[in-house]
Parts: C-alpha cells; structure tokens; sequence
C-alpha cells in the first residue's frame, strides 16, 4: 500500500511543478517565447513587403 502513496505523492509533485512552471511561463510578459525569439529573423518591418523583381524570375541558363 506504500506504493499507492508514493506514487500519488510523485503524481501531485507533478502537477504542481507543471502547474508553477507553466504559470510563471505565462506571467512573463516582457519577452517572448524562444518560438518568437526564434522567427524574428524572418519578421517583416510594418508595410514593407519584399518583392522579386521580375526579370528574376524567368532566368534561362546555357548549357553550351
């Protein structure tokens, strides 16, 4: 019966770390996520779009 005791002890430690951690993950405003930090490099600056020249796209190579 011990090992009733000892596992629900480690499930309820679970929980309460999954529950602090993800609390403290959500009251953390000041930065974003690593997920954000990680795209930031492709953000677009507001009302800019970036555009492929046309001549680009109907480029022909030369096998001679």
């Amino acid at each position: 019966m011990e090992v009733f005791a000892v596992t629900i002890f480690v499930s309820l430690m679970f929980a309460v770390l999954f529950a602090a951690l993800y609390l403290a993950e959500r009251v953390q405003r000041r930065r974003g996520s690593i997920e954000q930090d990680a795209l930031l490099p492709l953000d677009e600056p507001e009302g800019q779009r970036v555009t492929v020249p046309a001549s680009s796209t109907h480029t022909t190579f030369s096998h001679d």
